[in-house]
């Protein structure tokens, strides 16, 4: 028996057990330095409505989880079907116990667990350090969906050491913060004043998330892309996070609802963030001006926020720019910023290779992806 095969065999991999959580819960903190509680763990993965079980697999060793590999559950559209997809999401391994095998050990026995179902493909949005280990088993990498940013406050992130979410690497050095924080200010005062009024669309605030008004606005739409569905026991459960303050914008014409965006702000590491996590419809039938009022009273109640951000979806790039948004493959944010990348894998793969998902091979189409639907947490 080699060295690194001894390593791991002083290792159990296995699935997630109710006496696991506490044990995970301090993992979460020691690799990523957030605390979390049990409330934040049942939401994310308990109480998901499309599986019965928790998807995960932990490693451990001597009696303590030092590693472990959730999935988070989506219902997603492949073609014409709707199929269960696992989002894998907080994979960890306790620094101590890197370059030891567990993350393959762990991955090996997630794969070989769940080949069989009831998720019938995976994706997710790997950080550099996990690509090579996806590579490795069969993910097929592409580029990922854009964020696009309104830094309203940039000498903030760098003072808090914002670098470590890879998301604010633009703004990197402490003299850039100090510069880029009047010169942000005027410009996005600018581009606020040159903005069409919206006023023909009524907007209306909803405290939480008003779940079946906004499944009616996404019921119905055909998109080609793959896409997560957006039911109400999506909305009920995805937007549940104890930690977030959610507010839901509502756009009405003739007092119908027309479109809506689904806003959160969280403050993490001294960081204000304000998340516009998703909108609907998400197909190009909502006119322009809807977007513009939607987003009035949402960057006026973002005002206090350090970075507010818009994921890709309808909102068309003249709309964004009018308030000062940047995509994060755009000058200047994609010379310093981190790219998305968008891993995908069908579940069940054969001696030949994978095996199309209901027709479809879900690595060649094109996918259709939310803030909400990216691993937030």
């Amino acid at each position: 028996m080699s060295h690194l095969e001894q390593r791991r065999s002083s290792y159990e991999y296995r699935p997630v057990e109710p006496t696991d959580v506490q044990g995970f819960l301090d993992l979460h903190e020691t690799v990523w330095g957030h605390e979390r509680r049990a409330a934040w763990f049942r939401w994310r993965f308990g109480e998901n409505p499309y599986v019965d079980e928790i998807p995960m697999v932990v490693a451990e060793c001597d009696g303590e989880v030092v590693g472990a590999e959730p999935c988070l559950t989506f219902r997603v559209r492949l073609g014409e079907e709707t199929v269960l997809a696992f989002q894998p999401a907080d994979w960890v391994v306790h620094p101590d116990h890197r370059e030891r095998g567990v993350f393959t050990g762990m991955t090996e026995r997630l794969l070989e667990r769940y080949s069989d179902g009831p998720a019938r493909l995976y994706f997710n949005f790997p950080t550099a350090a996990l690509v090579p280990g996806l590579e490795s088993f069969d993910w097929t990498l592409r580029d990922g969906p854009r964020t696009h940013y309104r830094i309203q406050n940039p000498q903030r992130l760098v003072r808090h050491d914002s670098g470590s979410k890879r998301e604010f690497r633009s703004i990197a050095s402490r003299h850039l913060g100090r510069l880029a924080t009047p010169l942000a200010r005027g410009y996005l005062s600018v581009r606020d004043r040159l903005r069409r009024d919206g006023a023909r669309v009524a907007v209306e605030r909803h405290h939480g998330v008003p779940a079946d008004l906004l499944a009616g606005l996404s019921d119905g739409e055909r998109r080609d892309p793959v896409h997560v569905v957006r039911d109400a026991d999506y909305y009920r459960w995805r937007f549940a996070n104890p930690r977030w303050e959610t507010t839901t914008y509502v756009a009405r014409r003739d007092q119908r609802a027309v479109a809506a965006c689904v806003v959160c702000r969280e403050r993490r590491g001294g960081i204000l963030t304000t998340a516009v996590l998703d909108t609907v419809p998400r197909g190009s039938a909502v006119a322009p001006e809807v977007f513009e009022a939607l987003l009035t009273p949402i960057v006026a109640d973002a005002a206090d926020s350090d970075v507010v951000k818009v994921g890709e979806g309808p909102i068309p790039s003249s709309v964004l720019d009018a308030f000062g948004f940047r995509a994060s493959d755009a000058f200047p944010l994609s010379m310093l910023s981190d790219r998305s990348v968008l891993a995908v894998r069908p579940a069940h793969r054969s001696e030949d290779g994978p095996v199309d998902v209901a027709g479809v091979d879900p690595t060649e189409r094109e996918w259709e992806l939310a803030l909400a639907d990216r691993d937030v947490a």
